[in-house]
């Protein structure tokens, strides 16, 4: 049974400090002069706050400007103006919206492997660097064994690699568990093996992070049809992928 939503609870502090508490879900603060400021607390929402500004004489507009003055701290002044017209807009150049990335991250890692693994905010960067297209992944950070177990039932090799690419047709269901995306044009799954990733860039002289980059880049690029299978194919994904790393300030990790 769902808990019961209650009304947020406001304290107000005088000049001396003194705390008034009191129960509400919309504010007023009058200034005196015709402006009047209301803020409103939506019911069901974390933290948000709608702020709306009135002025007692119909004809002039009552404008809201903000100065931000810390992390956690912001100013909001009411001003009126009087005489307001509105003009059109110039007309912009139409920009391309980026590709959108719904991404998803699971880490089922323990131990040492979880030490020096990348962080969600990383993985999106990465892999958006590398999209071209509208796209549904999930990203899996795992141990040998599921990396093993996983490069073994869906390649017939029996060993764990660096990363495993796992593209789904719509409607398709993913392998391993990992979540279905059929209502997006390009779906599909990451699978990252942790302990190879940082035995490769030991052995490599690379940092891990960079590493971690270039896997996320390559498995991408997997997941919207490039490959490596012949000399052509394998000369142009090395490009891609020296082009994007270094636009995400990287070096060439095929250097």
């Amino acid at each position: 049974m769902a808990k019961p939503a209650t009304d947020p609870k406001i304290t107000a502090f005088d000049a001396r400090g003194k705390a008034t508490r009191i129960k509400a879900e919309r504010l007023e603060i009058d200034f005196g002069d015709g402006r009047k400021l209301l803020l409103a607390l939506p019911e069901n929402t974390w933290g948000d706050l709608e702020i709306e500004a009135e002025t007692a004489d119909e004809a002039a507009l009552p404008m809201l400007s903000l100065q931000p003055g810390a992390c956690n701290l912001l100013t909001v002044r009411v001003d009126v103006h009087q005489d307001v017209h509105f003009e059109d807009p110039p007309e912009r150049p139409l920009r391309t919206a980026p590709p959108v990335l719904t991404l998803a991250v699971q880490k089922a890692v323990e131990g040492q492997d979880k030490a020096g693994i990348p962080k969600k905010h990383q993985i999106r960067r990465w892999a958006q660097a590398a999209l071209q297209r509208d796209a549904e992944v999930a990203v899996r950070l795992v141990g040998e064994a599921e990396g093993r177990e996983l490069n073994r039932d869906y390649r017939g090799k029996d060993y764990a690699t660096n990363v495993l690419t796992f593209a789904y047709a719509e409607g398709e269901c993913p392998a391993a568990g990992l979540p279905a995306a059929a209502a997006l044009p390009l779906a599909g799954d990451l699978v990252l093996c942790v302990p190879v990733v940082v035995r490769e860039a030991a052995e490599q002289g690379k940092t891990l992070e960079a590493h971690f980059a270039h896997l996320v880049v390559h498995g991408m690029l997997h997941l919207q049809g490039y490959d490596h299978e012949t000399e052509a194919e394998a000369a142009e994904m090395e490009q891609l992928e020296t082009g994007i790393l270094r636009a995400l300030g990287y070096a060439d990790p095929y250097a």
